[in-house]
């Protein structure tokens, strides 16, 4: 055999590769996303799930009600809606978005790759006090979540004269991951300057990368997705066959009195356990000068906000509170937690966002929390019936006046003391 000939053998199933991975990658498919590949991926609180597209938006198509938060989401106990949605007729599926670290930067720019999808739909947005912070999200946290498929998208329908959309591009290139591909960067750089993209970035970032990324959001995001239909299962088995609220709340109370008792804050066993014990000594009045008041995350917020009004959203938000004994414990001031929710009810009414479960002082009601800031027994409970009650209500016409005050530098620094009681 000449050496041609072998040369051939091994160069010929390589080219053959990779013009298969070419046409899988960038050829004209569509590769469906099933039913029962949207259920599992509605508790899976997967990352794969929250950067990809192509679940999220059949889920949506599919009725499914879209409940955007971080951690709080994944304490699957026995009261949490996944759950008792499972067990009961409830009308509705909720579809989990988030996991550790995931603030509003990150869901704004799930929402904006969502596109018509989202449009006239409900939504639950839970609100942590905790992602407040002065220095905002975290960079390696957000890196976690990003997508690249949705910084493509979001360049590619930006608007550079939005001052929204300037903002969300700034933001995006505070963070490595905004720098992390160069024509993504460029593009980036255009908007925040309020110029229009050039044509080699809207062919680079528009055609070739919008495909390829596509289809790898098709092909691989539901071989990665965790599965929490058992446990669910699990947890519905304790559940009365009815729906009563009153008996659910005595199971909640049973439930949370049976998995604390082994501290004085009413946290879950396991979790004081594994992630307190050693530490808790050092933690006493650790906490006496955090303050939830100001920084970037009320302007990143304000992003998500404007998603909402732009696709007719009507959303409902839940402000979590903190576990109160734990707040008496490491000086956590409940005075400044008020003055938190006052600036954030503020942005939120003053601009005709009204549906909201304000929880922020429940963190005292026994067996409410889970742990230090995760609700938990009772507390999903209550959640529970406010999403059942917003869900149930008929559906209206909003009239939402956004104010690009918001963005500002002005109003993340803006003390709560200083604004109106009343919008």
């Amino acid at each position: 055999m000449s050496n041609l000939k072998k040369l051939g053998k091994i160069v010929a199933p390589m080219v053959l590769a990779a013009i298969l991975a070419i046409v899988v990658l960038y050829g004209p498919w569509h590769f469906p996303t099933t039913s029962a590949t949207v259920k599992r991926a509605s508790t899976s609180l997967t990352a794969n799930v929250l950067r990809g597209d192509q679940i999220k938006d059949r889920a949506l198509d599919d009725g499914y009600l879209m409940i955007m938060g971080s951690s709080e989401l994944s304490r699957f106990d026995s009261l949490h809606p996944s759950v008792l949605t499972q067990k009961y007729n409830r009308g509705y599926k909720p579809f989990l978005l988030g996991s550790a670290g995931t603030q509003s930067l990150t869901h704004f720019f799930s929402t904006e790759a969502m596109g018509k999808h989202l449009d006239n739909k409900k939504v639950v947005v839970f609100i942590s006090p905790q992602w407040f912070v002065k220095a905002g999200v975290d960079p390696r946290m957000f890196g976690s979540y990003y997508s690249k498929q949705q910084a493509t998208y979001f360049v590619m329908h930006a608007d550079p004269h939005s001052r929204a959309d300037r903002y969300a591009a700034q933001r995006l290139l505070s963070m490595p991951s905004g720098k992390s591909d160069t024509d993504i960067e460029s593009s980036l750089k255009a908007i925040a300057s309020g110029h229009a993209i050039n044509n080699w970035d809207k062919f680079t970032v528009g055609q070739l990368g919008s495909v390829n990324l596509r289809h790898q959001d098709q092909i691989f995001t539901r071989l990665a997705i965790d599965n929490h239909e058992d446990l669910i299962e699990r947890r519905a088995k304790v559940l009365p066959t009815q729906y009563d609220y009153q008996r659910l709340d005595q199971l909640a109370f049973v439930l949370g009195k049976e998995h604390t008792t082994s501290n004085e804050f009413g946290i879950d066993n396991k979790f004081y356990q594994r992630k307190l014990k050693r530490y808790v000594k050092g933690l006493k009045n650790s906490q006496t000068d955090f303050t939830y008041e100001y920084g970037p995350e009320f302007s990143d917020f304000q992003l998500l906000l404007n998603q909402f009004k732009r696709h007719h959203v009507t959303p409902l938000f839940v402000i979590t509170p903190v576990n109160g004994a734990w707040m008496d414990y490491t000086g956590l001031r409940p005075q400044m937690l008020d003055r938190f929710d006052h600036k954030i009810r503020y942005q939120l009414e003053s601009q005709g966002f009204h549906h909201i479960a304000d929880l922020h002082n429940d963190g005292r009601v026994p067996f409410f929390m889970q742990d230090t800031i995760h609700v938990g027994w009772r507390g999903w409970l209550k959640i529970d019936q406010q999403i059942h009650q917003f869900v149930k209500q008929p559906d209206k016409k909003n009239h939402y006046q956004m104010k690009d005050y918001f963005y500002s530098q002005k109003w993340q620094e803006r003390n709560p003391r200083t604004i109106p009681s009343h919008p």
